[in-house]
């Protein structure tokens, strides 16, 4: 069972009281309080607007939904971090499956360990949108591919193979699908370069 916690802080003692009687208000007004600096932490660990929205989200339904295990001794902020922090966990775990994803992990931790600044820093989602984009302006069989060697990793060799095409035919797709790709990356080149 889940077991919110608060702060001795009387105003927040307060609505967590009201909240663990089920007052949306209450509710409502933790929301406020605590959504923004929720959104800050999620993003800061995962660079995605998209999911920091949704990790928000869910945090705060899981607070209604076991709103009357309400903890009033304990701080709050630090509970629902950890429901966040926890479902971050759970998602990059699902994620890690996606060879994109674990190399945009990667240079984002490389990041931080090289203390670089925030300035310039590329959003995943926006990342992947914009590939989506430039993708599609490959040939059906530039585009095929590209996703079987580049993003799931299946050998030059192997494409061949399963496309019944030569080798060279695939190396020349590939290689043509790169110049494309590269020229319209824009801001996303890097990037691109460091996963592709």
């Amino acid at each position: 069972m889940l077991q919110i916690q608060t702060n001795g802080d009387d105003g927040e003692k307060a609505l967590l009281e009201k909240l663990k009687s089920g007052s949306y208000v209450a509710f409502h007004e933790l929301y406020d309080l605590y959504a923004g600096r929720l959104y800050g932490f999620v993003f800061e660990m995962t660079r995605s607007r998209n999911l920091s929205s949704e990790l928000v989200q869910d945090t705060f339904i899981k607070v209604w939904i076991h709103r009357e295990s309400v903890l009033l001794d304990r701080p709050f902020k630090a509970f629902i971090f950890k429901i966040a922090k926890n479902q971050m966990i759970d998602i990059y775990r699902k994620r890690m499956k996606d060879p994109v994803f674990e190399d945009y992990l990667f240079y984002e931790s490389d990041k931080l360990a090289s203390n670089e600044t925030a300035d310039g820093e590329l959003d995943f989602d926006e990342f992947n949108q914009h590939l989506a984009r430039v993708k599609e302006k490959l040939s059906p069989r530039q585009r095929e591919i590209f996703e079987l060697n580049k993003e799931q990793g299946v050998p030059a060799s192997e494409i061949a193979r399963q496309l019944n095409l030569s080798e060279q035919t695939v190396y020349n797709q590939l290689s043509s699908s790169m110049q494309i790709m590269k020229k319209e990356m824009g801001k996303y080149l890097s990037l691109f370069l460091l996963f592709f």
